[in-house]
């Protein structure tokens, strides 16, 4: 397969975001049955990914995200990643050179694979820290699932 019509097929691949954002002006909770709820109800053989915005600002975002299928290269060259899996098992790989990236958006590159970078498989109970302007790539094995939270903070 072309990597044009590999990324176009990434790019249309379905997915569900539910935002779970609410104003900061009064204690929230969340229970994991509901976020667990929201994660399950978005997995399906053809979704790359089912994710619950918990928290937006200026500073941070916080996601909860279950995937069965592996990502794209991203650069976040504003924002660092601090990730927590929840369940499940991931491999990442960080560093190198994302190949073919793309602005998809301001300061968002996307690309088909990392070349040179070095691969930490992650299990519950694991954290990552990728600083802004680090590529990286989510990779998920056949048949597997993981849900992790993702801290976003600004650089």
């Amino acid at each position: 397969m072309n990597l044009n019509l590999a990324m176009v097929v990434m790019a249309s691949l379905p997915f569900t975001v539910v935002d779970k954002t609410a104003p900061d002006t009064a204690v929230r909770h969340l229970s994991g049955k509901e976020l667990s709820d929201i994660l399950n109800k978005g997995k399906t053989p053809e979704s790359l990914y089912s994710q619950a915005i918990i928290a937006k600002h200026d500073t941070h975002i916080i996601y909860m995200t279950g995937r069965n299928q592996s990502g794209q290269a991203e650069v976040h060259q504003n924002w660092n990643d601090n990730i927590f899996i929840q369940e499940g098992e991931a491999s990442f790989v960080v560093g190198g050179n994302a190949t073919d990236a793309k602005e998809r958006e301001p300061g968002e590159l996307r690309g088909s694979t990392i070349s040179g970078g070095n691969t930490v498989t992650m299990h519950p109970g694991d954290y990552l820290f990728v600083p802004a302007g680090v590529p990286h790539q989510m990779m998920v094995k056949p048949g597997g699932w993981v849900t992790f939270l993702d801290f976003k903070t600004r650089k």
